[in-house]
């Protein structure tokens, strides 16, 4: 994808079960709105499904999210609609949990988005 100037249209776009992006499977959904592997920057949206909870994890990006609909709750405080969470990849951050079902905006900066926790396929942290 370019590198000065790019669109992307999220109803243009169709989900895509998680397996290899964010190596969270179990009902996990994705759209990747933008992605540069030389400037290691990936945008997407993720959807979790209703009772999902993202584990304890570490990845080799970090990251900002923000809630487009539903609810998150990020390591027990509630976030909604319009808040925001940043976390590094270096350090261990979560659980994260969707009650509700929860769509989000992430952006990754580094060289992966794969979550590394015990069992992921990714690797353990």
């Amino acid at each position: 994808m370019g590198k000065h100037w790019h669109t992307a249209h999220r109803w243009d776009l169709d989900w895509q079960d998680d397996v290899d992006i964010l190596t969270l499977g179990n009902g996990v959904q994705v759209k990747v709105l933008y992605q540069d592997p030389e400037t290691q920057h990936t945008d997407m949206l993720i959807k979790f499904p209703p009772g999902y909870t993202e584990p304890l994890h570490m990845h080799d990006a970090s990251h900002s999210v923000i809630v487009l609909e539903g609810l998150q709750i990020a390591a027990g405080e509630p976030m909604r609609p319009g808040d925001y969470v940043w976390a590094s990849g270096e350090e261990a951050h979560g659980p994260f949990e969707y009650p509700e079902g929860c769509t989000v905006f992430a952006s990754f900066r580094g060289p992966s988005s794969q979550h590394r926790y015990p069992g992921s396929i990714a690797g353990d942290m």
